[in-house]
């Protein structure tokens, strides 16, 4: 087998560069990465399984909706997204908040000017008493600039002016015979 070794390879006229034939199989030995900006390197994923309630009128941890990432160049971001089957507070329509950090960082903040408490998701139940079950997506470019393993979370709360139950991945009307839902944080790293 051949092997040529240079730093750049530049087409002889033109902007256009071939590499090999119609039918050709290029292979990327393991450890070496190709990176064009805007494609993904990798990906990591947590799903829970399990319910999780919470009284609390500030945010905590969701117990098992961590995930670590480690990025290939402080270039990069990291598209960070939580999608969970039901999110609702069982008191009415009183709020259920969630967020995303990165480290202890919240990276889902909006602006405080809103009035909101600091979290980017804000689901209820309406105030007639039937049971609804609330699908919440969030979905947000981070830029760590970092090389170093880097760790993001979910955390939940009722909100401070509010009552109630929060509840992630349980059924609408509280019934363990009505079926669950899952609730996955992923992670993917996006070449800068």
């Amino acid at each position: 087998m051949s092997e040529v070794k240079v730093d750049k390879v530049s087409p002889r006229s033109g902007t256009a560069l071939a590499l090999g034939d119609s039918g050709d199989t290029f292979t990327v030995p393991s450890g070496a990465k190709l990176i064009a900006p805007g494609h993904v390197l990798q990906v990591v994923a947590t799903t829970k399984t399990s319910t999780f309630q919470t009284t609390s009128a500030t945010m905590v941890d969701v117990t098992g909706l961590t995930a670590d990432i480690t990025p290939s160049a402080t270039s990069s971001k990291i598209h960070a997204m939580v999608t969970c089957g039901t999110f609702i507070n069982d008191n009415g329509n009183a709020r259920a908040l969630m967020q995303i950090l990165r480290g202890s960082t919240n990276i889902t903040a909006g602006d405080a000017a809103t009035g909101e408490e600091v979290g980017s998701t804000n689901c209820g139940r309406s105030n007639d008493g039937a049971h609804h079950q609330f699908p919440t997506v969030i979905s947000v470019l981070d830029t760590p600039s970092t090389t170093s393993a880097t760790t993001y979370k979910v955390q939940v709360s009722r909100g401070p002016d509010a009552a109630g139950i929060v509840n992630l991945n349980r059924s609408g009307n509280q019934d363990s015979n009505s079926g669950n839902t899952i609730t996955t944080l992923t992670l993917m790293e996006i070449a800068g």
